[in-house]
């Protein structure tokens, strides 16, 4: 089968939607498809027989970023002329669209909660265009299918754009096992960690809507009724703001901002539990990443990988969004105490469940949902 995928960066080098599209499209090239990638940037040192087709778009502003990626993705699929076109960047008209990033009128929705105030940020040219090419892409005539990657997106394209639920498949991630595979991490002696400390870990590339607040003030409560605990923050966003409000809650010795990283994995192996307590996210797979690394997680019910985890068994949901503090502290608290045996086994369970979402079984299920909508299933 032909087929095209379009994703604005495609590769190893940046975050997570970045690289589901790499392995996809390489899983897709090593079943025998003719893989064509539609991107502006792109790991060409991890090709492996994927045909690139530059996107040029014109830098101005992110709006005309956006206008232009969209227009030239559709100049290119009317000459390459696929039998599939897989769009995980927006564009329209397409086969199938995955909804990778955050819906954007759902986003609008958490960053802006006042309705006067998200009125005023609608008319701002950046939101205006993306607004616009979501409603165009999530209109019926436009795209054939819809795949998410939660029902959490899923209920949301439904309720949002009143796209019809039977044209919609969930397909969730899928986690390099070998790669986030349980280890020795080198973390803890790196940083000088207690080996008796229970070490917290955060992952992401955007601190607020992720969390990072609500974590720290849990942290601060924590220490204030003697329960110690040591958070190790992964990333680039903000960070002078959020070390400020480290010294102002009083847990600068608790808390350690060490950057991007390219050794991710070992930070998971070093953690005691991942936290991620998310205002939105569709489907945050360095969820998935920490339980593949044997890390239990707990997250949120705004984050669509929240779906996935059986709760106290391989981690915790946090499933009342306006008490994420207050719920935080009380699964933190809960963790602390369990045993060294339990936690063992959390660890254990926890890699167990990601097994079960190899980056093999997400391409064969995405292939799958193609063949069915081209009468090419058996």
């Amino acid at each position: 089968m032909k087929i095209a995928i379009v994703r604005k960066e495609c590769g190893f080098f940046k975050g997570g939607a970045e690289r589901y599209c790499m392995n996809l499209c390489a899983e897709m090239a090593s079943m025998g498809h003719e893989v064509y990638v539609l991107s502006n940037k792109f790991d060409d040192s991890s090709c492996g027989g994927i045909k690139h087709v530059r996107v040029h778009v014109k830098n101005r502003s992110s709006s005309t970023k956006n206008l232009s990626f969209h227009e030239n993705c559709q100049r290119i699929l009317s000459e390459i002329r696929p039998d599939w076109s897989y769009a995980l960047s927006r564009t329209y008209p397409v086969d199938a669209f995955r909804v990778s990033d955050p819906l954007h009128a759902q986003w609008m929705k958490v960053r802006y909660p006042g309705k006067l105030r998200r009125l005023l940020e609608q008319a701002n040219p950046r939101h205006r265009v993306i607004l616009s090419l979501e409603k165009n892409i999530l209109n019926p005539e436009n795209t054939r299918i819809i795949i998410t990657n939660s029902k959490l997106v899923k209920s949301q394209v439904v309720n949002t754009y009143n796209y019809p639920a039977s044209r919609i498949y969930v397909v969730y991630n899928g986690v390099e096992l070998e790669r986030f595979s349980p280890g020795e991490g080198r973390v803890r002696e790196e940083l000088r960690l207690d080996g008796s400390e229970t070490v917290l870990l955060f992952v992401s590339m955007d601190f607020k809507r992720k969390g990072l607040d609500y974590l720290l003030d849990a942290i601060a409560i924590l220490k204030s009724r003697g329960v110690g605990l040591k958070l190790v923050v992964v990333g680039k966003d903000g960070k002078k703001t959020y070390q400020k409000k480290v010294r102002k809650l009083g847990i600068g010795n608790s808390v350690f901002f060490v950057g991007e990283v390219s050794n991710v994995e070992d930070y998971y192996r070093s953690a005691d539990i991942f936290v991620l307590p998310t205002r939105y996210d569709p489907f945050a797979n360095v969820c998935l990443e920490a339980m593949a690394c044997g890390t239990p997680v707990i997250t949120t019910v705004n984050n669509g990988a929240s779906e996935l985890i059986t709760e106290s068994v391989d981690g915790y949901v946090i499933d009342e969004p306006r008490r994420i503090v207050e719920k935080l502290v009380e699964k933190l608290y809960h963790f602390v105490l369990l045993p060294a045996s339990e936690k063992g086994k959390m660890r254990r369970q926890a890699r167990l469940k990601a097994e079960k979402y190899s980056i093999e079984q997400n391409a064969s299920q995405t292939l799958a949902v193609f063949e069915k909508e081209l009468g090419l299933s058996k």
